[in-house]
């Protein structure tokens, strides 16, 4: 497996949405495989300035074109990063009151370049996955998840127009409830600067 050294880790936010980061952890490869450091919440603050403490840990595994969100919880925010395979994530500003509501930023992660993909706060988050094998993808969330306050929006909405990158539409797999949702401006009303 290639992946590239990194000595320390790096930080750069979207191009269209600044609140969303793309952060490069730490990366040593060598004969053996590799190691790298995931998190480290003192170095990330001081050299990052990323400040966010986490308070819960998920791991997903998900088959070839299984497409998962967009899904939301008031308070939450979530450091993605894919251990095996290839996903497609997304974060789409959520939050009412912002310049750049309903807009989106996607990003393919997987296990050879090792980014991780920082979605704030207020912001809905979704991915597809790619690899034929399929993808783990582990979640480092700002909060404890709580069923009663997560909320979803449809990834097929027409105003955010996220562009998934599988060629055949009929091979996605959307679980009943995804299929549901709303579009946002059916759930989130834009708050006028």
């Amino acid at each position: 497996m290639d992946v590239e050294k990194r000595v320390k880790p790096e930080i750069e936010s979207a191009p269209n949405i600044p609140d969303v980061k793309i952060i490069r952890p730490k990366l040593f490869p060598d004969e053996r495989g590799f190691f790298s450091e995931t998190y480290n919440d003192e170095e990330w603050s001081a050299m990052l300035g990323f400040d966010e403490k986490f308070h819960q840990d998920n791991h997903s595994f998900s088959k070839y074109g299984v497409l998962r969100g967009l899904h939301s919880q008031p308070g939450m925010g979530k450091l993605v990063s894919v251990v095996s395979g290839e996903i497609f994530d997304v974060a789409v500003d959520a939050r009412p009151d912002s310049t750049t509501f309903g807009q989106y930023f996607g990003i393919r992660l997987n296990d050879r370049v090792k980014t991780c993909f920082w979605v704030p706060p207020g912001f809905l988050h979704g991915f597809v996955v790619l690899s034929k094998e399929g993808a783990h993808v582990t979640y480092k969330c700002s909060a404890v998840y709580d069923p009663k306050t997560e909320y979803g929006i449809s990834p097929f909405d027409p105003e955010i127009d996220i562009q998934w990158p599988i060629e055949n539409k009929d091979e996605l797999i959307v679980s009943d409830r995804d299929k549901v949702h709303p579009n946002l401006s059916e759930k989130i009303q834009k708050v006028s600067p």
